[in-house]
């Protein structure tokens, strides 16, 4: 794309690499009669290949100068349009596309706040293949006992099967970034009925305040009036007293729940 530069401001770094930019398409397995939304396409490395498929691509970009170069590079595609909008405030519903498969090398600033997204559209998501940090790519897919394991783990974790798939350095990407990319795929996971929902959200964000921390000492006195009430309970709900948070399995996590829920 001629006379453009990568905005900074936006943590552009586009893929260059015409043998990764195949291996994320064969990720997603595109094909026709698919419907695929697409975050952030900038040069539309991966837009191209994905309306080529036949699919019916929705390439959602926020950066208002690349829209004119992503509309005629897709010129001879009718089944694929170009949305000119933040990507967190797309409802796939009234775009008329659910349900679909979702793609996107995602700015590290946003990986967040778009895996929330996936999180909400969860119902809508037949499949979604991401480039992300790598840092955050080990979090994403992070078991119990890891130092990686965290909220985002555990959020992430509880509506989807997380896989990572492959690195990515960053020579392929222009500007190179300074760290290590990763490629994830998310297979949405049997929908899970937490009947405490906001209460199992704030048990686990306030267990991770402070790593070094004991669970006990974490959930005072927010959850609980004192640490050692935090411990007995602890207890009952069949985890040890001295436990930190990163020791916590998902199911740990919905049964102190339960606990707590009914005391």
């Amino acid at each position: 794309m001629p006379g453009y530069h990568p905005k900074k401001r936006l943590g552009q770094n586009f893929l260059k690499s015409l043998e990764i930019i195949e291996r994320i398409i064969q990720q997603l397995a595109p094909q026709e009669g698919d419907s695929i939304i697409e975050i952030g396409p900038g040069r539309g490395s991966l837009t191209l290949p994905l309306a080529m498929s036949g699919a019916t691509v929705t390439a959602v970009e926020f950066d208002r100068d690349v829209i004119g170069y992503l509309k005629k590079l897709l010129r001879k595609y009718p089944k694929a349009q170009v949305l000119n909008q933040d990507f967190l405030s797309l409802n796939p519903r009234d775009v008329g596309v659910v349900p679909h498969k979702l793609i996107g090398n995602l700015p590290y600033n946003i990986t967040s706040p778009v895996l929330d997204w996936a999180t909400t559209h969860r119902d809508t998501i037949k499949l979604a293949v991401f480039m992300v940090q790598k840092e955050v790519g080990l979090r994403v897919a992070a078991s119990p006992g890891s130092k990686d394991w965290s909220p985002l783990s555990i959020f992430t974790q509880l509506a989807y099967r997380v896989r990572l798939c492959f690195d990515v350095p960053p020579k392929h990407f222009q500007p190179p970034p300074k760290v290590t990319s990763c490629v994830i795929e998310l297979t949405p996971a049997p929908m899970l009925i937490i009947p405490h929902r906001k209460l199992f959200e704030s048990i686990v964000r306030l267990a991770f305040r402070q790593r070094r921390k004991l669970l006990s000492n974490n959930l005072a006195p927010e959850i609980f009036p004192d640490t050692d009430t935090a411990r007995i309970v602890l207890k009952r709900a069949g985890l040890p007293e001295n436990c930190r948070a990163e020791q916590i399995s998902i199911a740990g996590f919905l049964d102190l729940t339960e606990h707590i829920a009914t005391i």
